[in-house]
């Protein structure tokens, strides 16, 4: 009986153990920063993304640059007309006055920082639209050599700490023709 029982234990971790062997997922890691930094087509990207934000963001600020300098033209003028009649008015009303200009500087300043923030937005969206095709095909290399060598997790390098496993940067940069 005692017999029996050892037997089904061994039998039972042997089986446990292949299992959990079978279980454990291949991992590998990538060099995603050496890969960008040779690949030609990425290289491009940059260059093209870099032209790309330049004009989205000098298209933006054309866009938004007349309503700001309408309000800052009136602001001025607004200004120079109640300097010119504060000698005549009540101190109630150049208070008023000064009260209004400053909403008005406030009004201004706001405009201009809603106009930076659309400018910066549309930099980086056509920033990201230049570089996507370039990324996608990049990801793809690195799925298909991820599938074709069995690896179910790719890690980039750049986010290990330990870099141990077996790398696939000189695989992936086979695949894109680098």
């Amino acid at each position: 009986m005692k017999r029996l029982k050892t037997l089904l234990l061994a039998i039972t971790l042997f089986v446990g153990g292949f299992t959990i062997a079978n279980a454990q997922s291949k991992v590998a890691h990538v060099n995603t920063q050496e890969i960008t930094s040779v690949y030609p087509a990425f290289i491009q990207a940059q260059k093209d993304a870099q032209t790309a934000g330049q004009t989205a963001g000098k298209a933006t600020a054309d866009a938004g640059k007349p309503q700001y300098d309408d309000m800052v033209k009136l602001y001025e003028e607004t200004a120079k007309k109640y300097q010119n009649e504060a000698g005549t008015q009540t101190d109630a009303v150049n208070q008023s006055r000064g009260k209004e200009l400053q909403q008005m500087q406030a009004a201004i300043y706001d405009q201009e920082q809603l106009l930076q923030q659309n400018i910066q937005t549309s930099v980086q969206k056509a920033q990201y639209e230049a570089m996507l095709p370039v990324r996608n095909k990049m990801m793809e290399a690195i799925n298909k050599v991820a599938n074709t060598l069995g690896y179910d997790y790719v890690l980039d390098v750049a986010s290990l700490v330990v870099a141990n496993g077996p790398d696939i940067t000189a695989e992936v940069k086979k695949e894109l023709g680098i």
